[in-house]
Order: structure tokens, then C-alpha cells, then sequence
């Protein structure tokens, strides 16, 4: 009666210790097994797409984004987008040609007069533009092959007034700004309004002045006004 339950637990104990049954994996038409499909790696999103902004949202730290002109227009630093007005003085070089290498102002009508050619249009134009029409010109009638440079001899000036010490007209100098301009003029008085200084780009009104900070840009022609401050 006792060899029972010894014989029942050593039953037991060899069922436990036997190993599972493995499945084998479910095969192909060509016998091989079939595999799960591995799940795609999340992908880093781009650079490009790190620094798009939604409407709203401040971009991210480190990003760079376009600075806008200051006030409204880039500091005038080179000649070659310049556009020729009224008032500028060009000097116009021809090789070995003395009698038509001269210095011509830009006449308020916008022409200069020129030797053998007359009235030559120069408002609008660049330096570029002005020495290529002065060369075929001189090619119609006048010299075979002439050869022509147009440099740019001196700016039209600006104009300042109101609160500074010397108001009048000044010279124009590439990477002018408000600030550099008021120097020209002594600087504003003790009673001039820093937060009153006006701009009056040429060819606008006094009505369509703007009000600029001492950082904007200063463009040959411009007017600049200081206003007095209120006590």
C-alpha cells in the first residue's frame, strides 16, 4: 500500500521535468518558414523639418531665420545694384581719348550732355548699363572700337534738419545710416526727440515720411528730420 504514492509523486516528477512540445513555424508554398514582418525603426525626422515652424509657433533654439532690412531698406554697401539720379556725377574714362574723358552731372531732367553724342538719358540706369550705351555711341560714326569706363564720381546729397546742430545738405557716403548721418550734422541738440527722427525718402512727400530708428538706412537724396521732444 505504500509503494503508491511513491510511485504516483515519481510520476508526477517525470511529467515536469519533460520539455514541451515545440510547434514548428507554419511553411511557405516553398517550404520555407514564414517569418513575421519586422516592424519599421521610427525615423528621425530631418533638419528641414525640424526647423518648420507652424504658423504660431516660435522656432526651435538654434535656428536661424532671415533678418529683415533695417528700416525697410538694406545699407547701401556697393555700386553694383546702384541706380543712377538727378544730381549724381559720374566720370566717364575713354582710352586714349582726352577730349571725351570728362566728369558729367546727372541734370535734373536725368540726361548729361556728352561730347559728339549730346544728351545721353542716365537716370535709372547702372554704371554698367551707362557705359555700354556711351560705347556704341561712339562706335556709330566715331571710333572702331572704343574703350569706355563710367565710375561713379560723386553721390547726390542728403539733407538733414530740425533738432541738430549744423542742418544743411552733406555728402553721401556708402554704409550710411541715420546715426552716421546725425554725426555729419554735429548731432540733435538737448532738445531733439530721439524717438522723433524722421525719414523722407526722395521722391516722396513730407506726408509719407516715416519715423526710423538710428540704425536704419540712409540712401542718396534722403531727407532726415529731428523733431523737438515734448517737456
Amino acid at each position: 500500500m505504500r509503494l503508491i504514492p511513491i510511485l504516483a509523486l515519481a510520476l508526477l516528477g517525470q511529467a515536469c521535468s519533460s520539455p514541451a512540445p515545440v510547434r514548428p513555424l507554419p511553411e511557405n508554398p516553398r517550404g520555407k518558414p514564414v517569418l513575421a514582418p519586422a516592424q519599421p525603426a521610427a525615423r528621425a525626422p530631418t533638419a528641414a523639418a525640424a526647423n518648420t515652424a507652424s504658423p504660431g509657433v516660435r522656432p526651435a533654439a538654434g535656428t536661424v531665420t532671415p533678418a529683415a532690412p533695417v528700416g525697410g531698406r538694406s545699407v547701401l554697401t556697393d555700386l553694383a545694384a546702384y541706380r543712377l539720379a538727378a544730381g549724381d556725377t559720374v566720370r566717364i574714362d575713354v582710352f586714349n581719348e582726352d577730349s571725351l574723358s570728362l566728369s558729367a552731372l546727372i541734370e535734373p531732367g536725368g540726361a548729361i550732355n556728352y561730347p559728339l553724342l549730346g544728351r545721353i538719358p542716365a537716370a535709372g540706369l547702372g554704371l554698367r548699363e551707362l557705359e555700354a550705351n556711351i560705347a556704341a555711341g561712339l562706335r556709330n560714326g566715331y571710333l572702331v572700337k572704343p574703350d569706355v569706363r563710367v565710375t561713379l564720381a560723386q553721390f547726390r546729397p542728403i539733407f538733414i534738419t530740425g533738432q541738430v546742430r549744423r542742418a544743411g545738405a552733406y555728402p553721401y557716403a556708402l554704409g550710411l545710416t541715420v546715426e552716421k548721418a546725425l554725426t555729419l550734422a554735429g548731432g540733435m541738440t538737448d532738445f531733439a526727440s530721439t524717438r522723433k527722427i524722421y525719414l523722407q525718402r526722395e521722391g516722396q512727400t513730407q506726408a509719407q515720411k516715416e519715423r526710423v530708428g538710428l540704425d536704419a538706412a540712409v540712401y542718396p537724396g534722403d531727407t532726415l528730420l529731428v523733431e523737438e521732444r515734448l517737456f
